[in-house]
């Protein structure tokens, strides 16, 4: 289902600043697919299965411990247990995209199906060189807003700017049915929330997706294939295109170009990111022993 805002949190009522500054500040750790963003991207763990900071990885648990990083951070700590029920809460991460991109991906492929998945997320600050993409278009978050972020669908995000962009990630799980009110302590959140949010975007005409197509094959090859790849995948932030349209371009530029060696890594790309991966499984968009 589309994204969309669920409810409003007054955050100029916790003192964010220096937390945000702290968070700021950490150092940037590798991570589980680390490499499918450009520029500076950084999660961080302030929640998670084991109270780890290091430790990155989503899954199923029945635990939720505080880190080291959200001991650090007393007023998003009263944010969350003042705003969120902790029951189902999994996992909640800080995020923060500079002068970077997370292509188009989807969450929880490889997870079990039988297990409803809730992903929201809180901006903690505004900034208006950043937005995020689905399947039904591109949007910005806006301080103290709440947004549902279908992570099972194919979504996207993007900084153009220079300036923090630091938002909270909180992943639920639930079995059965549930409502997302089911999340909040106080309802009054669901109150006041933007209706419209949707970003218009420019026309892109067919002879101009060929032209891209063209140019993408001319420069296409083990060198170049990750560049093009995050090249690609800005478009859709600007035109009005589907947002994984950058792997199907990929593949027609590699086959445009008759190399069947980008060709495969091209579709074994869109499968492991948008279509399907296994358990555990992970995926180098450098390593070509495919």
């Amino acid at each position: 289902m589309a994204s969309e805002i669920i409810g409003k949190i007054k955050v100029d009522d916790y003192d964010l600043e220096k937390d945000i500054k702290y968070l700021n500040s950490v150092t940037k750790q590798p991570e589980e697919y680390d490499e499918f963003g450009q520029g500076y991207w950084k999660n961080l763990s302030l929640y998670n299965a084991s109270g780890n900071a290091s430790d990155t990885q989503y899954r199923n648990t029945d635990k939720c411990f505080p880190t080291e990083y959200a001991t650090q951070c007393p007023s998003i700590q009263k944010l969350v247990q003042q705003n969120f029920k902790p029951d189902n809460l999994k996992m909640i991460r800080a995020r923060s995209l500079v002068d970077g991109l997370v292509i188009p991906h989807r969450d929880f492929v490889e997870l079990d199906e039988k297990i409803t998945y809730f992903r929201v997320f809180l901006a903690l600050e505004n900034n208006k060189d950043a937005f995020h993409s689905d399947e039904h278009g591109v949007f910005q978050m806006k301080a103290g807003e709440v947004w549902f972020l279908d992570a099972g669908i194919s979504h996207a995000a993007v900084n153009f700017g220079l300036n923090s962009r630091m938002f909270l990630c909180l992943d639920f799980m639930y079995e059965g049915e549930f409502e997302y009110t089911d999340i909040f302590t106080d309802q009054s959140v669901l109150e006041e929330c933007r209706r419209s949010f949707y970003v218009s975007r420019e026309i892109f005409t067919s002879s101009q997706k060929e032209a891209v197509i063209s140019g993408a094959s001319k420069i296409l090859d083990r060198f170049t294939f990750k560049d093009v790849v995050f090249a690609l995948s800005k478009y859709h932030f600007i035109y009005d295109i589907p947002v994984s349209s950058c792997y199907d371009w990929i593949i027609s530029a590699a086959e445009q170009k008759n190399n069947i060696e980008i060709v495969k890594k091209a579709k074994s790309l869109r499968r492991y990111l948008i279509e399907k991966r296994d358990m555990g499984e992970r995926y180098s968009i450098n390593d070509w022993n495919i």
